[in-house]
Parts: structure tokens; C-alpha cells; sequence
């Protein structure tokens, strides 16, 4: 029986101990990249739930400037642009990144929004699908 123990006790530590890296590819994240999702998504969170302002100060100067108006608001088309936008979009753009802890660059890739969704622009309704 004893024996028997022994197997089983060193079946499951060769197991235990030998399958934690089995399959893993064991890559990481480089730390800078690691950072700079970090911020994005605390400004991502801050812009959908409406608190831009908050939102504005993950951002450099420079970059802060070109969302805002003069009186230092966010006008609603730059909101509805702001809202678009996505994290995993955000990540994987060339320019974007930190600068001092702030994030620059996200200006360029703000989706643009403009168009508003309907009917033709002659004022006609489209008929209904068969």
C-alpha cells in the first residue's frame, strides 16, 4: 500500500510541477505597451461615461487642445467622435502614445461621425422592404 502511495504522490507532483508551463507560450506584455493600454483604458472608461473633462487629463497639452473649444468644453461633435472610438482601435495605432505619463496622438485616429444615419438627403422615404 505504501508503495502504491508513493506512485501516486509522485504522479500528481511531476503533474502538478510539470504541467504549469505545458502549452504556454509564456510571452509578456512589454511594459511600456502595458502602460500605455493602462491609460488608454481609464481614458476610454472616463469618455463613455460622459466625463470628459476627467477624460481630457490623461491626455498631453498639445493633445488636450484639440479637443477642446477655446472656453475649454468639449463641443457635442467632438463628444459623439470621442464616444466612437475604441480601446483595442487605440493600441495598435502608430503615433499613439505616452508622453509623461499623458497620452498624445489619439487626435489623428478619431473616428469621423459626421454622417447621421436616415433617409435621403432629398427628404424622400424610402418604401418599405417587401
Amino acid at each position: 500500500m505504501s508503495r502504491s502511495r508513493f506512485w501516486l504522490v509522485l504522479a500528481l507532483s511531476l503533474s502538478a510541477c510539470g504541467g504549469s508551463h505545458y502549452g504556454q507560450d509564456d510571452t509578456r506584455i512589454d511594459p511600456d505597451k502595458e502602460k500605455l493600454i493602462d491609460k488608454l483604458t481609464l481614458f476610454v472608461e472616463a469618455v463613455q461615461g460622459d466625463r470628459f473633462d476627467m477624460a481630457l487629463g490623461y491626455l498631453t497639452p498639445a493633445e488636450k487642445a484639440k479637443m477642446e473649444e477655446g472656453n475649454g468644453t468639449v463641443s457635442p461633435a467632438m463628444q459623439r467622435r470621442l464616444k466612437a472610438v475604441r480601446l483595442s482601435t487605440l493600441a495598435n495605432k502608430p503615433g499613439v502614445q505616452l508622453q509623461g505619463g499623458r497620452l498624445e496622438g489619439i487626435y489623428a485616429w478619431l473616428p469621423n461621425v459626421n454622417h447621421v444615419p436616415g433617409p435621403a438627403s432629398s427628404g424622400e422615404v424610402p418604401p418599405p422592404l417587401p
